[in-house]
């Protein structure tokens, strides 16, 4: 099972489903500032309070579904689920300022939502954070009364879930390329439940300078 979780770039010339689909692949992906959807591909989006960005969920399989959730207030998360399979799809909406505390706050609300309405155990959380761990080292970043960002994804971790990229790529790894500035920020992050983690058999980050200023995380599960 490959599932890709990228920020297409909505200001981008170039449509990146293609690229998402046929070149890579893919079964499941989670887009955010999605480009527009092609003809013939199963997806549901969402919309956020910048009306122009999407996320955007595409399963290969059509007998996907989408879980209502909680008013996010335009943040934007998707949540789907394939079978036994959940997908919380994250896109860090920087209309909110700070974006970190109310961002947990829907992550945690929606996960705690499928484990007692659904039963849920294998649950992924992907997609665009806005936020790289070595903000908090960075002047600027963590003294705006913002939750600090090595709190934030250690939140995260204590509902339960892994880091996908840091059990191959043990050190940062560039996904975004900033217009100012050459620092490779790593603002689009994968994690998932244990059994799908002991399942997690190859994960990388896919350069795709052409198409977009974000990478794709590109992850193989054997299931």
């Amino acid at each position: 099972m490959r599932v890709i979780s990228w920020n297409m770039n909505k200001r981008s010339k170039e449509n990146c489903w293609e690229f998402a689909i046929n070149n890579l692949n893919s079964d499941f992906v989670m887009a955010q500032e999605a480009s527009p959807l092609i003809n013939g591909i199963n997806a549901t989006e969402r919309s956020t309070t910048k009306k122009t960005n999407r996320t955007v969920f595409y399963s290969r399989d059509k007998n996907y579904q989408e879980i209502k959730m909680e008013d996010d207030r335009g943040m934007g998360l998707l949540v789907t689920s394939y079978k036994d399979i959940y997908f919380i799809n994250v896109y860090a909406n920087l209309d909110f300022k700070p974006v970190n505390p109310p961002l947990l706050g829907f992550i945690s609300k929606f996960v705690s939502h499928l484990r007692h309405r659904h039963d849920a155990k294998n649950i992924i959380i992907a997609g665009d954070f806005n936020m790289d761990r070595r903000m908090d080292d960075k002047p600027g970043f963590a003294k705006k009364g913002t939750y600090p960002t090595n709190d934030f994804f250690n939140a995260i971790l204590d509902m339960g879930f892994y880091d996908c990229v840091r059990k191959q790529i043990s050190k940062p790894i560039q996904t975004f390329r900033p217009v100012k500035g050459n620092f490779p920020w790593e603002l689009d992050h994968m994690f998932c439940t244990k059994e799908l983690y002991d399942c997690l058999k190859r994960i990388n980050v896919q350069n795709t300078e052409e198409l977009s200023d974000h990478n794709p995380i590109v992850a193989d599960f054997d299931l």
